[in-house]
């Protein structure tokens, strides 16, 4: 039997690197975007919770989630900021009366919980689906809260809709839903 020269002792230990795989802990490279998504929607959470659990700013600054449009604007698709601003000027205009949300768009509740952590991040086409859930001083949810719809753009991801499980609809489709009934608005416009 051959002595194992350096040249050969280096071709059997990178062959044995290759076939054990990345080390441990290592992502494989598909799932880096996945992961990139789900880092900058959970810090978005880790910043937005505890704003919206203590009011948004006051009522001068509105709800916490028109202060996250001023404030994170790059992270949200324009159809979000627009249709949010056409529904914080319907709910002006009709102070004594709920005409628009009924609870915060981005945790899907009135009351929050202590925090909102991302459960499972998986892509969607183009696009990445992110679930997210209450946890701490709330009942235990099942499901998740919001699934974040997430597109990359040139500067990073931005929030293209978030999705809800009960009852079955998105951000979008609700607020033209409440934009179609808002007082004073003519059919067909």
């Amino acid at each position: 039997m051959a002595a194992l020269t350096f040249p050969r002792l280096a071709s059997v230990a990178l062959a044995a690197a290759v076939l054990a795989g990345p080390p441990a802990g290592a992502q494989p490279r598909a799932d880096a975007a996945a992961d990139s998504v789900g880092r900058a929607v959970q810090a978005f959470y880790a910043w937005y919770t505890p704003l919206a659990k203590a009011g948004g700013g006051g009522p001068a600054a509105g709800p916490a989630w028109m202060r996250a449009l001023r404030e994170r604007r790059a992270l949200f698709a324009p159809a979000i900021a627009t249709a949010l601003r056409r529904d914080s000027v319907a709910s002006a205009r009709s102070p004594d009366e709920v005409v628009g949300l009924d609870g915060d768009p981005f945790l899907n509740a009135q009351d929050p919980c202590d925090r909102y952590v991302v459960r499972r991040t998986r892509r969607a086409g183009e696009r990445f689906l992110v679930d997210v859930v209450g946890e701490g001083g709330c009942e235990r949810h099942t499901r998740p809260d919001a699934v974040v719809e997430v597109a990359r753009t040139g500067s990073g991801w931005r929030f293209e809709n978030f999705r809800y499980a009960d009852p079955a609809t998105d951000l979008l489709t609700m607020l033209r839903g409440l934009q179609a009934k808002a007082p004073g608005k003519r059919a067909g416009a």
